[in-house]
């Protein structure tokens, strides 16, 4: 099956399988592609966090199969959540169900949960492991397959109680902490490839500059820098994300 069915589906799909906790309920509002919320609410060292999440998985679509040159109608049969990686140790998830199975064209929901504790303050990129089987039809010729992928859009931020991260809802990058003493961490949720950043003190001047690589949270070492506001630039291709930062 080709990527671009699936890229349709990681971006509206995300859940989690575990039977220790309650299981949630679908929404039966959601009937088209989306996934709520945006981002995950943050967790706080030494309190209990539980986060649910809504979403809807559509049953129609099309595919372009490269070895015929051409798009076939699709039907997603069925969709398998198979692991969920980079969560804190300790935590744990449900699904609605317990096989974490969602058919084409119905809503399901997940819970996180977890006591994140101060030694686990950070940021912790989530990537979730997914089958998905459709069918595609030649003519009336049906072409069932399954496809192994994963979705990386969401990430949990362990926060301490008095170190806030600063988190953007639409795929920008989150820093950590803010305000921030000897280190900065730095993620960029679904960032494609690589990305440069600059860091610069309210002058204007280049403190630092560096990498951030796909799926990975950079540590960025504040060493040599003074109390003071500072703007970190992340460059994207042609893109350029700017984001403020304190240094206490």
């Amino acid at each position: 099956m080709n990527k671009s069915i699936l890229s349709i589906i990681l971006f509206c799909v995300i859940s989690f399988s575990n039977n220790l906790f309650a299981q949630c309920t679908p929404d039966p509002n959601l009937t088209s592609t989306a996934t709520l919320p945006a981002a995950l609410d943050t967790a706080v060292a030494g309190e209990l966090y539980t986060q649910e999440i809504k979403y809807f998985i559509t049953k129609d679509t099309n595919v372009f199969v490269p070895q015929l040159g051409t798009t076939l109608n699709a039907t997603i049969d069925t969709l398998w959540i198979t692991d969920v990686k980079g969560m804190p140790d300790g935590f744990t998830y449900s699904c609605h169900n317990a096989d974490c199975k969602i058919l084409g064209g119905t809503a399901g929901c997940a819970t996180l949960t977890g006591t994140p504790t101060q030694a686990q303050v950070g940021i912790y990129p989530l990537m979730v492991l997914i089958t998905v089987r459709a069918t595609a039809f030649l003519g009336p010729v049906p072409i069932s397959q399954n496809a192994s992928d994963t979705n990386a859009r969401y990430s949990i931020v362990v926060s301490g109680l008095s170190s806030k991260p600063e988190i953007s809802i639409l795929g920008g990058p989150i820093l950590f902490p803010n305000p921030a003493k000897e280190e900065l961490q730095v993620y960029v949720p679904e960032l494609s490839g690589e990305a440069q950043f600059v860091i610069q003190n309210i002058q204007g001047k280049t403190m630092q500059t560096g990498r951030l690589m796909k799926h990975e949270v950079s540590h960025v070492s504040l060493e040599g820098f003074e109390a003071g506001v500072y703007i970190i630039r992340i460059h994207k291709g042609n893109e350029i994300v700017s984001k403020k930062f304190v240094v206490e």
